[in-house]
Parts: C-alpha cells; structure tokens; sequence
C-alpha cells in the first residue's frame, strides 16, 4: 500500500526539470537567495547550469508554482516573501530534508506532529479496518525485530505513524501526511542514534496500537500525546 507522503526525494526529482527546480529552490531555502534577490539572467543560468532553455524554463514554473519566484517585466525573476512559500508541498519538503534541516525548522516539523497525530489516533481508534490494523501492527512488530536492521527499524517506526493517519480515514489528513513524514524523517535517525534503537519507545508505541485495537478513541489520543511529547522532550529540550 503506497501512503500520502511515500515520495521521496528520488520520487520527486524524477526529470531534468524538477532536479534543477530543486537546485535552485535549496538555494534560496539555504538564504543564498534571500526575498526580493533577483535571479541571475536566463543566459548566465544556462552557462551555471549547462541544460537547454526548454529545462531552465520548466524548472522555473515548478519553482513559481510554488511560489518561490515571480517573473515581473523589465526587472526580472525575483525571489518572493516567505509567506508565499508552499511550504507543505512534498517536494518543497524534499529540498527542504536535503538542507539539512535546521533546527528551527525541525522543532516546528515536530509541532505539527503535536497538533495532528493524537487526533489521527483517536480517529483511528473509531474507523481502523481489520486491515488497518493489520498494517500498523506489522510495523509495530518489524520496529522491534532487531534481525532486521537499524534502517528497517526507522523506516518501520516511520510507517507505524503513516498507517495510523491513514487509519484515520479523512481525506483532510492525507495531505498532511507529506509533512509528518519529514517530521519523522528528521526525528526519528537523531533519536535512534542517541537512544541506541527502539528500545526506549518501543512499549509507547505499543500503547497506540493497543488502545486503537481495542476501539478507545480518548486512550489512543493520550498514548499518542505522551509518545510524543516524550521525543520532544528528547529531541529539542
């Protein structure tokens, strides 16, 4: 089962075009290019870049799409505010993952996570399907098989979470689901690495689960809460 926010980088960087779109958005995401900075003259990103005008121009519109840019007659392409920045689009979060995600981004990644998981939990706890269910406990059970690996384990403790917003069954969540990836995608390495795997949440986790297994919407909220405000405490206090 493919889940909202199962692209990744590579998915999402598919063609010339949106590798270049992505060159140039982690420029700006990095300050290179601040706001209202001109970019350089469509012949000098041609030389910079070496790809046919064709390229240049379908990365520009990906980039103007999400609001990066805006192209004004005789002053050129100019880098818009932040407010206009789409910044939950999946693959404005890729570039966003490949900056290296700092810290104040990452804490408001986590925050995000805070207002929607517990909800998603306990809505999941009300409408999971027998195959929901089975698919968060699968992930449960592949977070705590050691024989499988450190990757597997985080990619595991990724989906866990995935498959619970899923459970939920509102098409409102779904989009965000790209956004609580990234979260988990910064969070969850650094704290595997410094708790030395999944051991130290592994029974938080299970409590999710249980509690959605057993149809408690207010349980499934509250372990999700402390869950969460567990990796938070680990993560950025």
């Amino acid at each position: 089962m493919k889940l909202p926010g199962d692209d990744g980088p590579r998915e999402l960087e598919r063609g010339l075009p949106a590798q270049i779109a992505g060159r140039i958005g982690r420029r700006i995401l990095q300050g290179e290019l601040q706001p209202g900075d001109t970019l350089p003259k469509e012949l000098e990103l041609l030389a910079e870049l070496q790809v046919s005008r064709t390229t240049l121009r379908e990365a520009l519109a990906v980039l103007a799409s999400n609001g990066f840019i805006e192209a004004k007659q005789r002053i050129g392409t100019r880098v818009r505010a932040r407010a206009h920045w789409n910044t939950l689009d999946p693959t404005v979060m890729a570039w966003h993952g490949e900056t290296g995600a700092p810290g104040a981004l990452a804490q408001e990644l986590f925050e995000i996570r805070l207002a929607i998981e517990p909800m998603a939990a306990r809505l999941a706890a009300a409408r999971a399907t027998p195959e929901d269910l089975a698919r968060i406990g699968t992930a449960l059970q592949a977070m705590g098989d050691e024989r499988l690996g450190a990757q597997r384990a985080m990619e595991a403790d990724i989906d866990f979470h995935l498959q619970v917003i899923a459970a939920a069954h509102n098409r409102f969540l779904m989009p965000v689901a790209s956004v609580i990836r990234a979260a988990l995608e910064v969070s969850v390495p650094k704290t595997f690495e410094e708790f030395g795997g999944m051991g130290h949440s592994m029974a938080m986790h299970a409590a999710i689960f249980r509690a959605i297994e057993q149809r408690k919407p207010e349980a499934a909220a509250r372990a999700a809460t402390k869950l969460l405000e567990d990796t938070y405490r680990r993560n950025f206090a």
